[in-house]
């Protein structure tokens, strides 16, 4: 894969818009001018573009005036075994690019802030040391103009109120690595870590989504996140020492950041109250006392649909806390919910002892391009 068409262009708004090519898949990211570093653009280029590369095999190839940190190309082998745990389609590939070493760190600390309980908790652990919150749009949905107005207008008044500065970083990442058949859920850490390069800071965080106890293939995970690093900016992956329930009850005493909590796939702005993520924040909320921006959860039949559609460890540890508290209409909706996990765990295991193969859902047009997921049980015929 040769990456061509590089270009740092002053966008004539205060920001610099990079942009590369792989093929006719096109990368683009727009960043404050004043925070750009264009000596991490190779070492940026490289995440962006590594798990697309081992997909399709051979070298990857830069422009020779495009160097690459000899901190990072350290870091590549490392990187690439443990992608190729994670995905047995993926190949170890070569790297063809001119070597820099790494320039002195900038000072700054930043968090990646999305709103979310990751970040909202890692920004509470590391108040005093984070001075600046990145948040980027095009990370994981679309918005509108209008709704990423009011984003930025929402987030710059709450970072304000705590003393920080807030940066907003425009990237098509998603649609880049999709366009070169590999999911964003894979590489969406390197994607972050890509844009901390180029903006330079000393450290930037990364918040953890799940904690050390059930960890699992994730896109951001603390083998890969630090690896990330170039010599100049360190990133951190934090922090897998406290559960998802811990982090809502540290954001559930912080009425000023619990005001800002945002986690809706379906409104950006707020909180509907009825999607997986609402319902789950709900639920948990509930359970430490607290309501935030979000609607009632009157009808508790809804949570039972969310508990058999969200991660394992996140209702096991609800259900296990509504035990303790004696929540028992709570709690029976979360085992209804774990038991219809369990019941399709057991179709899908039932399905493979029989047949050998998984059970595969119609993809209703969401993944028609077969794209590289997190597959930890591949399929085999050794008949």
């Amino acid at each position: 894969m040769e990456l061509h068409s590089v270009a740092a262009m002053a966008a004539g708004d205060g920001t610099v818009e990079v942009r590369a090519s792989a093929g006719d898949a096109r990368l683009e990211v727009r960043l404050p001018s004043r925070h750009f570093n264009p000596r991490a653009l190779g070492d940026a280029l490289v995440l962006s573009a590594l798990v697309p590369a081992m997909r399709a095999g051979g070298t990857l190839r830069l422009p020779r005036d495009v160097p690459v940190s000899t901190r990072l190309i350290a870091a590549l082998p490392a990187i690439q075994r443990i992608c190729r745990h994670w995905h047995a389609g993926l190949h170890e590939v070569a790297l063809d690019a001119a070597t820099c070493d790494p320039e002195v760190a900038r000072s700054g600390t930043a968090l990646f802030y999305a709103g979310g309980v990751d970040s909202s908790y890692s920004l509470i652990e590391h108040e005093d040391e984070v001075d600046t919150l990145v948040s980027v749009f095009g990370f994981d949905m679309h918005m509108s103009d209008d709704e990423m107005a009011a984003s930025r207008a929402r987030n710059t008044a709450f970072a304000r109120s705590l003393g920080k500065e807030i940066l907003f970083v425009e990237s098509n990442h998603r649609v880049f690595v999709r366009d070169l058949g590999v999911s964003r859920t894979f590489v969406y850490g390197a994607m972050l870590a890509s844009i901390a390069l180029l903006m330079g800071f000393r450290l930037c965080h990364i918040a953890s989504s799940h904690s050390v106890g059930h960890l699992r293939p994730e896109g951001s995970h603390p083998l890969l996140d630090p690896l990330y690093s170039n010599g100049t900016t360190t990133i951190v992956h934090d922090d897998v020492t406290v559960s998802r329930l811990q982090k809502t009850r540290a954001i559930a005493a912080r009425p000023d950041i619990l005001g800002n909590l945002r986690v809706c796939w379906d409104q950006p702005n707020e909180n509907c109250g009825a999607c997986l993520k609402c319902l789950r924040t709900m639920a948990a909320l509930r359970l430490c006392g607290a309501q935030g921006p979000f609607p009632p959860l009157g009808d508790l039949a809804s949570v039972r649909r969310m508990a058999s559609h969200t991660e394992l460890d996140y209702v096991v540890e609800m259900a296990v806390e509504a035990h303790r508290q004696g929540d028992r209409a709570l709690l029976r909706r979360l085992r209804q919910g774990l038991r219809r996990q369990d019941f399709r765990e057991a179709l899908r295991y039932l399905a493979y002892a029989v047949t050998g193969r998984k059970i595969r859902r119609p993809s209703r047009g969401r993944d028609p391009l077969g794209l590289v997921k997190f597959d930890l049980r591949p399929d085999l015929d050794l008949r």
